[in-house]
């Protein structure tokens, strides 16, 4: 029985994810005080969803740093396979953690039910944005890379719809990035 540091929390509930497994261990206070200002922020009317959306936006913090490239070896899958795997992860996790909170605001202030139609595929976006861009840029021997300038301007497009064209589009050349970058890493390319 692996624990993440957090009592009663196992890393297998997290999907064994490095990213969310040593967030949760670092920033334990950091966890605790956005679930209570989420649980605040869903009892003000039309702010629960918003709030959850710049949740969604804090946790592509997670995906800020490098795992070793053992980690990557040891379930011993293709590069397309890690990166659907670990959007899968990131999904799964955020929307377990967003539940609840998602619940109490439906529950709370009904009238607020549409901008869950928003709010849910915002935070799957922000979160698949992460994953891509962090192995994009991939690095095994580099533990804390520095974000490029074309990322921070994907991210500013959650922020201002006038640049989310801009991070569809990096969506898309970041996914081709990550899976050549790991396919390097994978099996030995020069």
């Amino acid at each position: 029985m692996a624990y993440s540091g957090l009592r009663g929390l196992r890393t297998a509930w997290l999907g064994y994810s490095p990213e969310w497994t040593a967030g949760m261990r670092r920033h334990r206070a950091a966890a605790g005080a956005a679930a209570g200002v989420l649980f605040l922020c869903t009892l003000i009317p039309y702010a629960g969803f918003p709030a959850l959306c710049a949740a969604a936006l804090c946790c592509t913090g997670l995906y800020a740093d490098n795992e070793p490239l053992s980690l990557l070896l040891l379930p011993e899958r293709g590069s397309a396979r890690i990166l659907v795997g670990k959007v899968l992860t990131a999904w799964r996790n955020y929307f377990l953690a967003a539940a609840p909170f998602a619940l109490l605001a439906l529950l709370a202030h009904p009238r607020t039910a549409w901008m869950a139609a928003a709010w849910i595929p915002f935070a799957a976006l922000v979160l698949m944005y992460a994953v891509l861009a962090k192995y994009a840029r991939y690095d095994p021997s580099t533990e804390h890379p520095k974000l490029s300038g074309t990322t921070r301007v994907g991210y500013l497009g959650f922020l201002v719809p006038l640049f989310l064209p801009v991070t569809l589009c990096l969506i898309v050349a970041y996914a081709l990035r990550a899976e050549r970058n790991l396919n390097r890493y994978l099996y030995d390319y020069d």
